[in-house]
């Protein structure tokens, strides 16, 4: 990049440029003694000083915009803050994001791991719920600015993903859009406006589905005195629509901007971004044309100019439990021999070791130092005189080698396309995908018929005082009719190793639950498929009726209300309970496992917790997200292996 001085201040605020010396003509040698160029203020205090030799022009550039409402930089430790006249407090929120300097953007950028469009758990927020000055300059008309890069794999997901926005049932932000028959997967600005005080969203589409790894700079515009909104994209304005009345503000509670993601109530940040975010500005002005050009001027990078990406479609776990002087696994493409990893403490970077990786299939193990201790640490790719920064993970040292849990899927693989909940589908899908086990629960009609759903009702009917006939068709999210516990045993039967984990459900009555209990445990054992099958409940009498029945049953209880010792006692041999059960009782797991019991932690989506249950010692995940339960599992058996 050439080195030029944008002398917006001398033309705003009459800062004066003292050359100490004169400028070299173009191609002029240069003078025996060095000469600079320094910049004051007002007060007389240098601004900037640079010698005569590293300037190629000085460019008197008409001043940029500045942010007055918010204004996120990022730092190097993780956090940020904002630096508008407003300083709101800027939140850093969960584990799964980092930050890097770009020597391209000469900033720190954050890159934020969540699944794309799904729970984000990683995530900066500004609260401004109680803030009027903030929803004041919303509310007048107001400028969101972005600059950001995704980094799906594949084709696009069809799905929302949000990496800037405040839009819970109202409000404005930005969204990669879902397809409908006017729109593409395309970036989009979307502030919510009506005269009546209805929610109406302005659609205001720029028609550019964003590709990975390609950085992406969109200005929002809500003119609320023209009733316009706009969307500029790199400085082109691509779309303008119409956006009268007033804004609606989000729902209570979720009136605070999501860098990362978009809020879902005061706690929890939904359609998650997986990919890179420059900068995340709010203007209380509608930005001009000419505004937003001198925006995009002062982030336009050439391509040449942007960061070596020598390892494709980096990826790790953090949080992961290690060894000291073991081995850490980092997925990617494009490791080769030689290289090696930088590896510096977060917290203190004169603690930083040189670690050898060896390649593996899907990417390299490294070699971590013998005096590691836990922490957040940055890894930094070297290969000869290049490097690139592969991110920041935190590492906890332990004293053993975990395994990795097994993979048990939430009412199946449920969540992808063509499958739904408690289906024929997504048993398929969960043995497809080579999970341990997939749960499904069930119900007793009033005429014995065990059915499959979560809900005690489907469709408005109720299944435990229903009869078949009534039930039978009613119909699943894709189509499917509701199975019976019988249409999963005969898939069960012919297809994999995957077994069924049978919720029996608590009933009104507990004479229907037990009357569910024998009808399932007489049906597995007319299939011959008692190997296959294991079976939890919440209901401490249903556990030990199962139990009664069949002593050879595995059975796990659900409540999380008895210690492994009592369990045993009952002859119930497995705990199935929630984290926090296991952090305020962390020496369950040891227990368990002494006196031979199994331990399943429920339902955990995000793998800091899975990598944080499986530090823990607990041996199976029920999960909604199995394909990023079995990555984990498949880091840590991997690790265990190499040791």
């Amino acid at each position: 990049m050439r080195k030029q001085f944008a002398m917006a201040l001398c033309l705003a605020w009459g800062t004066m440029l003292s050359t100490e010396g004169s400028l070299r003509a173009q191609g002029a040698p240069a003078p025996s003694t060095e000469k600079k160029v320094t910049v004051y203020g007002k007060d007389k205090k240098v601004l900037c000083s640079m010698k005569t030799s590293e300037i190629d022009s000085i460019v008197f550039a008409e001043p940029v915009p500045t942010a007055d409402v918010l204004d996120v930089v990022f730092h190097e430790d993780g956090t940020a803050e904002d630096i508008s006249p407003m300083r709101n407090e800027v939140q850093l929120v969960g584990s799964t994001s980092y930050t890097r300097f770009s020597k391209a953007y000469n900033r720190h950028i954050a890159t934020f791991s969540n699944p794309w469009a799904g729970t984000a758990t990683g995530y900066y927020r500004v609260d401004f719920e109680q803030n009027q000055e903030f929803r004041d300059k919303l509310a007048d008309g107001h400028t969101l600015e972005v600059l950001f890069m995704p980094n799906y794999q594949g084709s696009i997901p069809n799905q929302e993903c949000k990496p800037f926005s405040a839009m819970q049932a109202g409000g404005t932000g930005f969204l990669v859009t879902t397809t409908t028959s006017s729109r593409k997967n395309e970036i989009c600005f979307l502030p919510n406006t009506s005269a009546n005080g209805k929610s109406t969203w302005r659609w205001a589409t720029s028609g550019i589905v964003p590709q990975p790894k390609q950085y992406y700079h969109v200005v929002g515009v809500w003119n609320k005195e023209e009733q316009k909104a706009r969307i500029y994209v790199n400085g082109e304005l691509r779309n303008t629509i119409a956006a009268p009345g007033n804004l609606n503000f989000a729902s209570s509670g979720s009136n605070w901007f999501c860098v990362g993601g978009d809020p879902n109530g005061k706690s929890q940040a939904a359609n998650g971004w997986l990919g890179n975010i420059v900068l995340a500005r709010i203007y209380d002005d509608p930005l001009t044309q000419e505004d937003v050009s001198l925006l995009w001027k002062s982030v336009d990078v050439n391509p040449d100019e942007m960061d070596a990406e020598l390892v494709k479609n980096v990826g790790f776990l953090s949080g992961m439990g290690v060894k000291a002087g073991g081995t850490y696994m980092i997925r990617g493409e494009g490791f080769a021999q030689g290289d090696q990893v930088t590896l510096s403490l977060v917290s203190d970077k004169s603690q930083a070791s040189a670690c050898a990786l060896t390649a593996q299939d899907g990417g390299a193990l490294m070699r971590l130092p013998a005096n590691l201790v836990s922490g957040q640490y940055r890894m930094t790719l070297e290969r000869g005189s290049k490097s690139q920064e592969l991110g920041v993970t935190n590492l906890v040292v332990l004293d053993w080698k975990p395994a990795g849990m097994r993979v048990i899927a939430h009412r199946g693989h449920w969540n992808t396309a063509g499958s739904a909940q408690n289906s024929r589908a997504s048993l398929r899908n969960a043995i497809s995908l080579g999970c341990y086990g997939s749960e499904t629960d069930v119900w007793i009609t009033t005429d014995g018929q065990v059915m499959a759903n979560h809900d005690a009702t489907l469709q408005g009917v109720r299944l435990e005082t229903s009869t078949y006939e009534q039930v039978k068709g009613l119909t699943l999210s894709n189509g499917e009719k509701i199975p019976r516990l019988s249409d999963l045993l005969d898939i069960l039967e012919g297809e994999g190793d995957t077994k069924l984990i049978i919720e029996i459900k608590t009933h009104t009555d507990e004479a229907r639950g037990k009357a569910c209990v024998a009808a399932v445990l007489d049906m597995v054992k007319s299939r011959g498929v008692q190997d296959k099958v294991e079976y939890i409940a919440f209901s401490l009498n249903l556990c030990k009726e199962l139990v009664r029945l069949d002593p050879t049953a595995h059975v796990a209880y659900l409540n999380g209300d008895r210690s492994p010792a009592q369990l045993k006692a009952l002859g119930i041999m497995g705990l199935d309970y929630t984290a926090d059960r296991y952090r305020s009782n962390p020496t369950w797991t040891s227990e368990a496992k002494a006196g031979g019991m199994t331990t399943n932690v429920w339902t955990i989506s995000d793998t800091p917790t899975m990598a944080e249950m499986t530090n823990a010692g607990v041996d199976f995940v029920t999960t909604d997200s199995p394909a990023d339960a079995l990555d984990v599992q498949k880091a840590y058996d991997l690790q265990k292996a190499a040791e």
